[in-house]
């Protein structure tokens, strides 16, 4: 502040995250982009929060506090699926713990409160996002109010954020009241006397209503659901300590905004204040990546992106693409490769809705790919062969597509996967049929296993054409929502049969705002029919090695739970793997 010649930021950004300026960070991204409308913006990184000392170390903020736990959710950062707490934090120096609070933005709230009473406090971010209604917590095991109403913060802002921030920091300056902020796209906000009520809007089951009654949380998130696209209706939800306003998602980034935002001058670096400590983990895997577009139509019943980024994609330019791996190939700590390419779904850039108001259908590919949708690969070829050229210009350069392949459009496209594995693949590529079971990937909002098949044959076909030895890295789930134990022996028959011992499983997880986490809660699936839930640590854990039957830490356990079923031969198998994986060991 003071080589820039301020007396007062406008901004500050909090974050429980250590600071590292890439755009793959939420609080970089809001803090860049507001930097770029013209504001002075300070960020406090990972504060203390014992007092309010740190709050006030930089002054006031002349406009607002802009306060986000990071760039996950912080239950999720802090506690594994069965409620253990983590050993590592990948977002502070060094992987240490202890650096924030366990509810950063209740605590930060309340931190900045103490320090400016009368300060605006805006939350937002990954967690404020998906936490913006009544939800569930799954490490209290409990029902929670919006964190708006919690953190008693004035507004929050849902998605993405650049569009809804940016008009709430140009409101405040032209000196709105907080109560005048009412009714922006992309925020929620409390109803509180002399606020009014959106022009258009359905009342969701309250929290009072869902507490005494577990299927309502079901009805709520569906009816939620229908309004969830940037022309839906608001909703207004009773907290029991007052009512709240949630207004629909702020419109999708156009292409020039998107090629505008990836352009901002990040470092790509960890603040040096950090550094010093030790390198923040969760940069390694990324410094390097680049981010092609965003949204995601897929609609996969365990993931929240179509409530955070939207079913909308939007993506950049292909020239503002290319600028970014020249100006990356010039940077000194570049050695060559591009870690990664693309979005939360890998080949879904430049597809898009042909219909002027997108529905409000959860998914555009499941069960079948809706008449609408434009899902043709050509656009995303002409940008690989591009890269490939970049690639090509140079001796030793390198950039990969490693996750991320929604394997049922790719094989609607053959060039799209003899390119993909020709070109992008670096030995292994991550994919993510998540079960076996098809009663099981009915209730993840996942294709029948026999298209992850039709794709698996597709890429190694490819792969040798090219001379390529390389492999798909399989993700699973277990003890998904309607997974029954049976649905997880099925599973393991598969793997066993196929000599496939996966790394990537993934206890699931009741994330807010998933429909997943909706089925969890409350028991039934989306059409209210009663399910089987794995529930509690015993239940949890047998899916779990199930999946992980190799490893013989789990064998005594599946030893009793195959034996009480009668399958032998399986068991078997099973302790021959386990066998096979001591030997190597020793």
């Amino acid at each position: 502040m003071i080589e820039r010649g301020w007396d007062q930021p406008d901004i500050i950004v909090v974050t429980g995250d250590a600071y590292v300026d890439h755009p793959s960070f939420g609080a970089a991204v809001i803090g860049r982009w507001l930097e770029s409308l013209g504001f002075k913006v300070a960020v406090l990184s990972q504060p203390g929060w014992k007092s309010a000392e740190d709050f006030k170390a930089i002054g006031r903020p002349r406009l607002f506090w802009a306060i986000t736990s990071g760039s996950i959710d912080s239950r999720l950062n802090n506690y594994t699926s069965f409620g253990h707490k983590r050993k590592n934090d990948v977002y502070s120096p060094a992987g240490k713990t202890g650096r924030r609070p366990d509810k950063p933005v209740l605590t930060y709230c309340a931190r900045a409160r103490e320090a400016y009473k009368d300060a605006a406090i805006v939350i937002g971010g990954l967690e404020a996002s998906l936490r913006r209604m009544v939800h569930y917590d799954y490490v209290e095991d409990k029902i929670k109010k919006s964190i708006l109403t919690d953190a008693k913060a004035d507004i929050l802002v849902h998605g993405m954020g650049e569009l809804a921030v940016g008009e709430i920091a140009e409101k405040i300056n032209a000196g709105c009241s907080k109560e005048e902020l009412a009714g922006i796209q992309g925020t929620a906000y409390n109803l509180k006397k002399n606020v009014p009520y959106p022009e258009k809007f359905f009342e969701l089951p309250s929290y009072e209503q869902i507490l005494s009654d577990s299927s309502l949380f079901m009805q709520a998130h569906l009816e939620y659901q229908k309004r969830c696209c940037p022309d839906g209706d608001a909703v207004v939800q009773d907290q029991g300590a007052g009512k709240i306003a949630i207004m629909p998602p702020s419109r999708p980034l156009s292409e020039a905004e998107m090629d505008r935002l990836y352009s901002l001058p990040f470092t790509r670096q960890t603040h040096p204040d950090f550094r010093k400590e030790g390198e923040v983990p969760a940069l390694e895997p990324v410094k390097f990546s680049l981010t092609t577009h965003r949204g995601c139509f897929g609609g996969c019943s365990f993931c929240s992106i179509y409530f955070h980024q939207g079913k909308q994609i939007s993506s950049r330019s292909q020239n503002s693409i290319i600028k970014e791996l020249e100006e990356l190939s010039k940077r000194k700590d570049f050695k060559g490769t591009v870690q990664d390419i693309g979005g939360p779904t890998a080949n879904m850039y430049a597809m898009k809705c042909l219909k002027k108001t997108p529905c409000s259908r959860q998914s555009c590919i499941y069960p079948n790919i809706c008449k609408h949708l434009d899902h043709s690969h050509d656009k995303l070829i002409s940008l690989m062969k591009s890269i490939v050229k970049w690639k090509k210009a140079v001796k030793g350069r390198n950039a990969f597509v490693a996750s991320g392949v929604r394997y049922d459009l790719a094989v609607k496209s053959d060039e799209y996967i003899r390119l993909l594995c020709r070109e992008f693949v670096g030995g292994h590529l991550k994919v993510a049929p998540e079960h076996f079971s098809n009663n099981t990937l009915k209730y993840m909002g996942k294709p029948k296993f026999g298209l992850f098949e039709k794709f698996e044959n597709k890429f190694n076909e490819e792969s040798r054409k090219a001379g390529r030895e390389q492999y798909l890295v399989p993700y699973f789930i277990s003890s998904h929502p309607g997974c029954t134990n049976q649905d997880a022996e099925e599973l393991t028959e598969y793997l066993v049969s196929k000599n496939i011992m996966p790394r990537q499983v993934q206890d699931f997880t009741p994330s807010p705002l998933s429909l997943s986490t909706a089925m969890y809660v409350s028991g039934v699936d989306k059409n209210f029919n009663q399910i089987y839930t794995a529930r509690g640590i015993s239940a949890k854990k047998i899916q779990f090695a199930l999946l992980r039957y190799y490893e013989p830490k789990n064998f005594s356990l599946l030893s009793k739970h195959l034996s009480k079923k009668q399958k032998f031969r399986l068991l078997e198998q099973i302790r021959k793997k386990v066998n096979y994986q001591k030997k190597r060991k020793r």
